[in-house]
């Protein structure tokens, strides 16, 4: 290194330690030129906030609703069909003297009766009546107010301030006063 760097770092170096120093020094009395004292409170106001919840509900009731009585009506309609066939292929036989048209003439003829008979009943359904119990979730709304601090006004040498505090801090207040300098 020539001496011209040298020169250079040390001009640098002598730049930067007068300013660290003042810094420094400058954190040293604000620390130092601190102290605590009291103020005279001379209004508290509670300061609230609405909390809601919401919570689910769950409302049932009876509904009527109609049962068929019947619940067997397509069983009773092929029943119904196979028995009047196979009487109708029956009388067909006597009747047509033992011929093999006669007796499927008579086993149709007889399906439709009974099909017809089936009909017939099907609209004469009996119902039965029942209750079922029919529910759905509403959601409900509940308000209540929750203390959330205090607004706390104080005077201090004439002047008057506002803050917010989590206690009521009764008559007085303690105060914490730094002094730092305008200049």
């Amino acid at each position: 290194m020539n001496a011209r760097h040298l020169l250079i770092i040390g001009g640098m170096v002598a730049a930067i330690l007068p300013g660290s120093s003042a810094w420094a020094d400058r954190l040293h009395h604000a620390e130092v030129e601190s102290f605590t004292d009291t103020a005279r409170v001379t209004h508290v106001d509670p300061v609230y906030r609405t909390v809601t919840t919401t919570y689910p509900e769950r409302e049932c009731w009876e509904e009527e609703v109609y049962y068929s009585a019947d619940d067997n009506h397509r069983d009773n309609t092929a029943r119904n069909m196979i028995i009047g066939g196979v009487l109708g292929g029956a009388l067909g036989h006597n009747i047509g003297r033992h011929s093999d048209s006669a007796k499927i003439a008579g086993a149709v003829i007889g399906s439709a009766i009974g099909y017809d008979a089936s009909q017939r009943h099907h609209g004469k359904r009996k119902f039965r009546r029942g209750a079922e119990e029919r529910c759905h979730t509403v959601y409900e709304n509940s308000s209540r107010e929750r203390l959330d601090g205090y607004r706390v006004t104080y005077r201090y040498h004439g002047q008057t301030f506002t803050t917010r505090m989590d206690h009521d801090p009764g008559d007085r207040i303690r105060l914490r006063v730094r002094l730092t300098p305008l200049d």
